[in-house]
């Protein structure tokens, strides 16, 4: 027997064993990995809800998450995600799969990360977690504590349905308040029921035109015009002249009787011309792209709606980039003439600022053509003028507007709490990074949607659309006139709670179905996270509830930046119950829009526009409270509803230096004082020497008051050779 046979074995197993001790003794004098001794401070998600929101347990895809980095990154390398349950642990007892692992950074700037296509949700899956983790060559350490960094992707479906079901109750118990009855039809624009023209105005009494929520009436107009040629135009205003008459241009809205505007802007005594044909619709008036001064332009018909611009550009690869309205139906020249804004807390988004040239026919009937390379030099406060022009300047036929390259905008709604607009940032801080950019807050849930765009090299998605203004609604849950008796309770018996609850309703909703949408195979699914045309992501086609009319009104004013912080404050406060009726003040149908505007110089009497507190090139913050108006209440019962909204916006005009919309800020005449925010601001200065600049422009153009109303005394127009009748 060989010798060498039998140690050989053992001199390898000897020569093992040393090398295996040699590694444990270098892998014992190595430091373990320290943990992370921090979380993120806030996680919020993107997902795209389920095609049918009426599903017990709704489907929903993973789109993004948004993480906002630890205070203290000690010992963090990367955070995980993961699927969170109930206990807000990791799903499945901690086997729960890694959905996305991101490097930290040492910026502190938020992270964003984006999921693969069809990202779907785990059954069970109750949270997003994100967990920190410190990953070095020794090793992986977690640290997740389940605090303020996971959010959740469920809904209470069940305290839902207990609210819509504790709506229902109210509605039957407490028909007999004040108009509960009447507004069971009022609204339909059908003469019936119980209503009269006192307690229905909108369906029983004689108007020639109405603006589009029907507060404003105008009963005194004696012809309406819906003129399609330029040559007609100067007959109407030829014929006023002889007949004095005088002559007023609203917009329309589409549609034959309603305009875009809700203040008394657009009524008058005699002819009022609805431009609402005065289109591309007609052969003589179709849009063309020039280069006119230098710069590339889109030519417009004056009654255009600015999203079929939009549309028009954009199979042209062109667009008008952030001008866009929340409300997409508006027309040009309804848009410039109250200075009507999109939201954008760092671009350009008043169409006033990208106008350079308007066609226009004055008093007299003459056509004449301004322009901001002209006039603009030669006598810059007609061009000034013009710009937002009222409707006082005359009849504006055609318009050329600036254009770019066409662009997509990625947008995504977050769900946040109230307290993050107030705390370590401010409200400009918190939404500085979006090229598009808005809030929907409800004070009362204190709780808020972030809307927020950046412009993307990225393709749009198919479908991508944004319906912040046509929501998804159930009406086999709830149906039109429900709604508008349940808004009516809460009116006449605010201690009914019922905005409250509707507000809640409307947040939940929006949770449900988001404002988004976009189709994925095949099918229209609603989503907080899409990409698509400017034009069509951050502009929204208002609801049509089927032969019902919604009664409510916009209160809203523009801020200045130095008072924004401290408005929005008063704000908070004021819904929160500290105002003159010492009750929670809820704005039920669609929360406060808090939107932004770049102050420009390009206007005398935009309401965003530079001069007396608005410092050229800050950010002004529009403050809106979208409300609902009742009917058949007596003045008392009006007061201690409307009131309080009548309150804070006094208060921000007289402290907070803002001015109200010129378009918006009016109820139904039966109330009362509809023109009381206007005169306000009037005798109160807040646009400095541009109303009496805008005024000897007027002089000018209309010194006979052809285009003069009510509405022009109350915000101090005045003419050379004109007195205002003393009814007015």
């Amino acid at each position: 027997m060989n010798s060498m046979n039998w140690k050989t074995p053992f001199k390898w197993l000897l020569l093992s064993s040393t090398l295996l001790l040699a590694q444990l003794s270098l892998a014992m004098s190595k430091p373990p990995t320290p943990a992370p001794v921090d979380v993120a401070e806030k996680v919020r998600i993107t997902y795209t809800a389920d095609t049918n929101p009426a599903n017990i347990a709704p489907i929903r895809l993973l789109e993004g998450v948004e993480i906002w980095p630890a205070e203290n990154q000690t010992n963090l390398s990367h955070y995980r995600v993961y699927w969170g349950d109930v206990a807000k642990n990791k799903l499945g007892l901690g086997l729960a799969p890694v959905l996305a692992e991101i490097p930290a950074n040492n910026s502190g700037e938020k992270l964003v990360y984006e999921f693969p296509a069809k990202f779907k949700m785990e059954i069970g899956a109750i949270y997003v977690l994100v967990c920190s983790v410190n990953k070095d060559a020794n090793g992986t350490k977690e640290y997740c504590p389940s605090e303020n960094n996971l959010e959740k992707v469920t809904d209470p479906l069940l305290t839902i349905a207990g609210t819509l079901n504790s709506l229902k109750g109210t509605l039957r118990s407490e028909q007999h308040l004040p108009g509960v009855e009447v507004m069971a039809t009022c609204g339909d624009l059908v003469c019936n029921g119980i209503e009269t023209r006192n307690n229905c105005p909108a369906d029983c009494s004689d108007y020639k035109l109405a603006s589009f929520n029907y507060q404003t009436l105008c009963h005194d107009i004696e012809e309406v015009i819906h003129p399609t040629s330029v040559e007609q135009i100067q007959q109407i205003i030829a014929r006023a002249n002889r007949e004095k008459k005088r002559v007023k241009m609203t917009s329309g809205r589409g549609y034959n009787t309603t305009s875009g505007s809700a203040t008394t802007i657009v009524c008058n005594d005699g002819i009022v011309l609805v431009m609402d044909q005065f289109n591309q619709q007609q052969q003589a008036l179709g849009m063309s792209l020039e280069t006119f001064e230098g710069t590339e332009v889109v030519n417009v018909a004056a009654g255009a709606s600015l999203h079929e611009v939009g549309e028009w550009l954009f199979e042209r690869d062109k667009g008008l980039g952030y001008v866009h309205l929340g409300w997409r139906d508006v027309s040009v020249a309804g848009a410039l003439g109250t200075s009507a804004h999109g939201s954008s807390p760092k671009n350009p988004n008043v169409l006033s600022q990208q106008v350079v040239s308007i066609d226009l026919i004055d008093a007299s009937g003459a056509l004449n053509t301004y322009s901001r390379g002209t006039t603009g030099k030669t006598d810059p406060d007609l061009w000034k003028s013009l710009t937002t022009h009222l409707g006082y300047l005359g009849v504006l036929t055609r318009v050329r507007l600036e254009v770019s390259d066409a662009t997509n905008t990625q947008v995504k709604v977050t769900f946040h709490e109230e307290d993050e607009l107030f705390g370590k940032k401010t409200v400009l801080e918190d939404i500085q990074e979006c090229d598009y950019g808005q809030y929907n807050w409800f004070p009362s849930l204190n709780q808020y949607l972030r809307t927020c765009g950046k412009t993307t090299q990225l393709a749009a998605e198919p479908g991508a659309n944004n319906e912040l203004l046509f929501p998804y609604v159930d009406f086999d849950q709830l149906s039109a006139s429900d709604t508008m008796q349940i808004f009516q309770i809460g009116a006449a018996k605010p201690s009914a709670q019922t905005h409250e609850r509707m507000a809640f309703m409307r947040r939940s909703g929006w949770h449900l179905t988001p404002i988004l949408t976009k189709t994925i195979d095949g099918r229209k699914r609603y989503t907080s996270n899409a990409t698509g045309p400017t034009h069509r992501i951050t502009s929204s086609h208002l609801i049509d509830t089927v032969d019902r009319e919604t009664f409510q009104m916009d209160w809203e004013v523009a801020v200045p930046q130095q008072h924004v912080q401290a408005a929005m404050e008063y704000v908070r406060e004021f819904n929160n119950g500290l105002n003159s009726k010492n009750r929670e003040i809820p704005v039920p149908l669609i929360g406060i829009f808090v939107r932004f505007s770049k102050v420009g110089d390009q206007a005398l009497m935009a309401y965003t526009g530079a001069g007396n507190g608005f410092e050229n090139g800050s950010t002004a913050i529009h403050i809106e409270m979208p409300i609902f108006v009742p009917v058949d209440l007596n003045a008392q019962q009006f007061a201690e509803y409307m009131g309080p909204y009548e309150e804070v916006m006094r208060k921000l005009i007289t402290d907070f230096g803002a001015r109200g919309h010129w378009g918006k800020n009016m109820y139904a005449e039966q109330y009362g004082n509809q023109d009381w925010m206007f005169t306000l601001q009037r005798d109160l200065g807040v646009y400095g020497d541009h109303l009496e600049r805008f005024n000897k422009q007027v002089g000018k153009l209309d010194p006979n008051g052809l285009f003069a109303n009510k509405f022009g005394k109350a915000i101090g127009i005045e003419y050379p050779n004109f007195e205002y009748p003393q009814e007015w």
